[in-house]
């Protein structure tokens, strides 16, 4: 990614980079990013490279194989683990399901909830009828599933709007 867009890209999530020469670093909830510029082959503006992210407190053993922290292919996947991005839905909305394979593998194609918390790119969906098998969970594990209400993460993908909040 060229330097101006990534630089546009962190200070729109509310980022601050810190740059010595072209080592670049993000601080961001106990979370360490950190990467290089380097000149592209042919038209000589800086892009970035090797996008890293790894703990505060962490640092690399050199007498084992101990490397902490994880490499990622790009910049937005990097961000991502920086400040993961929303639910496209709003809380409250009521969701149906769409009929795709994975719907139809958990037996939720056509399945109407409401939405109650939102997560990265899924949505918490409460249910309005419950299933044999979740009724039986609900006898089962009383503590665990509650009573009358179940609860489900969804991806935002598996689901279309039929109401908005």
């Amino acid at each position: 990614m060229k330097r101006t867009s990534f630089l546009k890209k962190a200070k729109k999530l509310g980022l601050t980079v810190e740059e010595n020469e072209r080592r670049c670093y993000i601080h961001h909830n106990g979370t360490v990013a950190s990467w290089f510029w380097q000149e592209h082959w042919e038209t000589k503006e800086l892009v970035g490279t090797n996008w890293h992210t790894k703990g505060v407190g962490q640092e690399s053993d050199p007498y084992t194989d101990y490397f902490p922290g994880s490499f990622w292919d790009n910049a937005s996947q990097m961000l991502n683990r920086l400040v993961p991005p929303g639910s496209k839905h709003k809380v409250g909305a009521l969701l149906k399901c769409k009929d795709n394979k994975r719907s139809a593998r958990y037996k939720r194609v056509g399945r109407m909830g409401l939405m109650v918390e939102a997560g990265n790119k899924q949505a918490k969906i409460q249910w309005f009828t419950l299933t044999k098998g979740e009724k039986q969970l609900q006898e089962l594990y009383p503590n665990t599933y509650g009573r009358g209400v179940f609860t489900e993460w969804v991806q935002d993908n598996d689901l279309e709007v039929v109401s908005a909040a």
